[in-house]
């Protein structure tokens, strides 16, 4: 039992301190803001624009149109709804070509063609997903007060939405709670995305993207270009900004977002910096330890007095679903809080088992 107690005894240590750093982050950190609005920036959607994501990808770009009067939307040449896209009114669409660069793929392939094309050094370009909708403009104010202090890239706060499936809406609060704790603590308070960054409303200098692009064949091209971003040592801010995620449709599509995350994480972090590899490789296998040590020695602990030290990695989640059950005003679906663990790790799982491509799920 002493090496049952061993590791017990670790994963209680790291959680505890990972809950600290998540603490001191909500604490400590607070966007600045300057008193004069951007206006050398450009909002860009790219999206797969199949009918998978019609539905959303068209009220993503009517909303943003009506709020920011204009976007850029990017597709591959023979999406299916460009044909539709073509006529909307405020929206420039750019079409990537299919030869282009076959050699990547997703959205990284979509992006890197627009980085080599389209981007000027002395704009901001505003990426956002075809399901994502910006809530406020906080960022347009933060964006000058950054870029004199030498800020290169932000982050957004997201919040999710509900899709058809209320279980994987209550599990999406996590992202939130990451957003306010962890991501909060390095990307803001640090200025170093040692986590990684979201695709959603990321905020990048184009001189910045001109210079990194995302010619790197990747399926989480967000996390890579955070790893690049590191290794120049650029400083980074995390915005006040809330940007709605819309959640995935069914628990199947959550796992195979969740697999295809955690499979692109794994197969991108040998190219990170020492001290990311050992935070996102941490943070990345603790929790599924501590899950399965739970899970498998529960009566063992019980019965040594060993249940606290799974405490500290079960709080931070527990109280995250909790929450998450809270906006979804279906007090029934705290019934189900001790499955969502399992949900998550079967994820990982299915991401290094199955996952090898980028994956667009249903957001209809």
């Amino acid at each position: 039992m002493s090496n049952l107690t061993g590791i017990m005894v670790g994963v209680a240590l790291a959680y505890t301190l990972l809950l600290s750093i998540g603490l001191t982050g909500y604490i400590a950190y607070k966007p600045r803001r300057s008193s004069v609005k951007a206006c050398n920036y450009e909002i860009v959607i790219v999206s797969k624009a199949d009918e998978k994501v019609q539905r959303s990808l068209i009220e993503s770009v009517k909303y943003h149109v009506s709020r920011f009067s204009h976007i850029t939307l990017v597709v591959d040449e023979g999406a299916p709804l460009i044909s539709t896209l073509r006529y909307l009114r405020g929206v420039r669409l750019i079409v990537v070509p299919s030869g282009y660069r076959r050699d990547l793929v997703g959205k990284g392939r979509a992006l890197n063609y627009f980085v080599e094309h389209y981007v000027s050094p002395d704009k901001w370009y505003v990426f956002i997903d075809d399901d994502n909708l910006i809530l406020d403009d906080s960022f347009l104010y933060e964006i000058p007060y950054y870029e004199a202090k030498g800020f290169v890239a932000g982050n957004g706060i997201l919040l999710p939405r509900p899709g058809k499936s209320m279980v994987s809406y209550v599990m999406d609060w996590i992202r939130y709670i990451d957003d306010l704790t962890l991501y909060r603590f390095f990307t803001g308070l640090l200025g170093k995305p040692l986590i990684g960054l979201h695709g959603e409303l990321l905020i990048v200098k184009g001189s910045v993207l001109k210079e990194i692009g995302f010619n790197n064949r990747s399926i989480t091209e967000d996390f890579r270009f955070a790893v690049e971003l590191v290794r120049r040592k650029y400083k980074t801010w995390q915005s006040n900004t809330r940007v709605s995620i819309k959640s995935p449709n069914s628990v199947k599509d959550l796992m195979i977002q969740r697999g295809r995350w955690f499979k692109g994480l794994i197969t991108d972090i040998k190219y990170s910096p020492a001290p990311m590899k050992l935070i996102v490789g941490f943070r990345s296998f603790a929790w599924v330890l501590n899950l399965a040590v739970s899970v498998l020695f529960f009566p063992i602990l019980v019965y040594l007095g060993l249940v606290w030290y799974i405490l500290p990695g079960s709080i931070y989640y527990l109280a995250s679903y909790t929450y998450g059950v809270i906006r979804s005003r279906e007090p029934y679906l705290i019934l189900l809080v001790p499955l969502f663990g399992f949900i998550e790790a079967s994820s990982r799982i299915y991401g290094l088992m199955r996952v090898n491509d980028f994956v667009v799920i249903d957001k209809n």
